[in-house]
């Protein structure tokens, strides 16, 4: 069980500012990166069963069994190959990135591939994957040990439309392999979430728990909520009132009253 650090934020700024930060503290917003991770997901199964291949040959170090050959220059194999070129780069999921992985991703053909039309020869290695791998790219709800692989590859086409309340992956990215990786060891010395969340954001499950706000007046915002043994860190606090050009006023105590302390950022100054 997590001990939790509560934290409390007094925000103030333009009032169309606060009004956009209000719908990231609420998680209104569209989580666009969980989007790129779900394709992402979907071109690794893609790699991995032979579906598609890059155009040259290549080798993925961290999962060798990603490329599986060359095939010819159709438009699905060089988005692919592109796609694997981000990968390899760990690229960060920006905005840039998101769009870039959305193009490929169309271009892959993959957005039109439901289960019964994934060849029978594939099968066999995407419900290996999806088995070893449903707890890092589903969460815990819905596994058993007797899986819908066909569903959990239709899953990946569903695309969520809201965010966690204060969810901190959309204020600072996370990387592309990281989130592929979840936290399991799949791709050798690629870190796991917890590792780069922790490094990023401060903390393994970077989003507000129990969170509460308050509205007292259009251009200022009072948001609690709680954190698993830490505070977010200075760095993301620090880009979250640059991002939404207002000062933010940080305290925060762990329950028992031994670890406590404030922090005040103005416009990404500390």
């Amino acid at each position: 069980m997590a001990e939790w650090c509560t934290n409390q934020l007094e925000i103030t700024g333009k009032s169309v500012c606060i009004d956009v930060m209000q719908q990231w503290v609420c998680g209104e917003e569209v989580p666009r990166y969980r989007q790129a991770v779900l394709q992402s997901l979907r071109l690794f199964l893609a790699g991995c069963a032979g579906i598609l291949k890059p155009t040259k040959p290549q080798t993925y170090t961290p999962y060798p069994a990603l490329v599986r050959g060359t095939a010819a220059p159709t438009a699905q194999h060089l988005a692919f190959e592109q796609w694997l070129l981000l990968l390899q780069n760990n690229v960060p999921l920006n905005t840039d990135n998101i769009k870039r992985i959305d193009n490929l991703y169309r271009q892959s053909g993959l957005s039109l591939m439901s289960w019964d039309k994934v060849p029978e020869a594939a099968r066999d290695v995407i419900a290996r994957l999806l088995t070893r791998q449903y707890t890092d790219w589903f969460g815990m709800v819905g596994w058993s040990d007797t899986l819908d692989i066909g569903a959990c590859w239709d899953r990946l086409e569903v695309y969520p439309q809201t965010a966690q309340p204060c969810d901190m992956l959309m204020i600072m990215s996370t990387s592309l392999a990281t989130e592929i990786n979840g936290n399991s060891t799949l791709l050798k010395e690629i870190s796991t979430t917890a590792q780069f969340y922790e490094e990023q954001y401060g903390l393994e499950w970077p989003f507000g728990h129990h969170v509460r706000w308050e509205r007292r007046n259009v251009s200022s915002l009072t948001v609690r909520f709680d954190s698993p043994w830490a505070p977010p860190s200075a760095e993301l606090m620090g880009v979250l009132s640059a991002m939404f050009d207002c000062e933010i006023r940080h305290w925060y105590s762990e329950a028992s009253g031994s670890f406590k302390g404030y922090d005040c950022y103005d416009q990404g100054e500390h």
